[in-house]
């Protein structure tokens, strides 16, 4: 997605305007509205816009209402109706009450092979491809029935390898019309779904690497942190607790290689680990 330098509405609503190629009384005329109302809204002498106006525009730029009204730099829309994704209700809900998985779903919409097997699911339901195949299958049969005729005519030798070589040619060049649609829309979804797998694969290899990783830094801090103290044993509980908490805390901010999402994901966590991690205490 791309971003752009912030703006209020008036700003943004020349800006779009302007990049489009209209004109203000041409763009008043096309969403429908009083051509001086129009005139005013963007020169900022009404400092409100009605719903109804907002959402033609943003339909018309394609760009999202939040961008329009100076909210977000972003112009692409995060966010369709379920009508403009050509989605039902019930494939929405599917994706809404988690029926589905929505990372798979994500993987194979952005996959180029999962797209075309779309494509050629869609050909194969409409039986266009069918049609076709059967339409090629009767013309063999017919070169190689007119061949046999003309070789029980005697008009052709029965016995003449060429001739024979070109009718098992036409036999052979005939296609069951749902068996190789089929097989080619199997090939393409399973293409699809096996590099789903190999990324989503090397994400959790590195993930994994990662966290091993994390997890040996934490555990050198708490034993560094630990062996500090000289009396750790005469401690109570709670106290080795919040000794163990804090050199957790100062590993996880330490942690070049995490991202901040995953620094607050673990730091969130560590009040819940840190109970596991009481025997080191114990043993110092």
């Amino acid at each position: 997605m791309s971003e752009r330098l912030p703006g209020n509405l008036q700003e943004r609503l020349r800006e779009l305007r302007e990049e489009h190629g209209y004109s203000r009384n041409k763009l008043a005329d096309t969403i429908e509205v009083d051509r001086s109302r129009y005139g005013r809204i963007e020169r900022g002498e009404i400092k409100s816009i009605n719903s109804d106006v907002l959402l033609k525009l943003a339909k018309l730029y394609n760009v999202s209402v939040d961008y329009i009204l100076g909210i977000s730099n972003t112009p692409e829309k995060t966010y369709y109706d379920i009508g403009e994704l050509g989605l039902s209700v019930e494939a929405a809900k599917n994706l809404y009450t988690g029926k589905v998985d929505a990372r798979v779903i994500n993987e194979l919409l952005i996959n180029n092979k999962f797209a075309v097997a779309t494509k050629m699911m869609a050909t194969y339901f409409s039986g266009a491809v069918s049609d076709l195949l059967k339409a090629q299958n009767a013309l063999m049969d017919f070169n190689y029935d007119m061949i046999l005729e003309y070789q029980n005519t005697g008009e052709l030798p029965k016995d003449d390898k060429d001739i024979q070589d070109l009718k098992k040619q036409f036999k052979h060049a005939k296609v069951p019309a749902n068996t190789y649609e089929f097989d080619r829309i199997q090939r393409q979804l399973m293409g699809a779904v096996k590099e789903i797998q190999n990324k989503i694969t090397d994400e959790v290899s590195e993930y994994q690497k990662e966290q091993k990783v994390i997890y040996y830094d934490i555990l050198d801090t708490v034993k560094s942190e630990a062996a500090k103290i000289p009396n750790i044993k005469d401690l109570s509980e709670e106290q080795k607790k919040e000794i163990i908490i804090k050199a957790m805390n100062t590993s996880v901010e330490k942690a070049s290689s995490l991202s901040p999402e995953n620094k607050a994901r673990v730091e969130s966590a560590i009040s819940q680990i840190a109970p596991t991690l009481m025997d080191i205490g114990k043993e110092m």
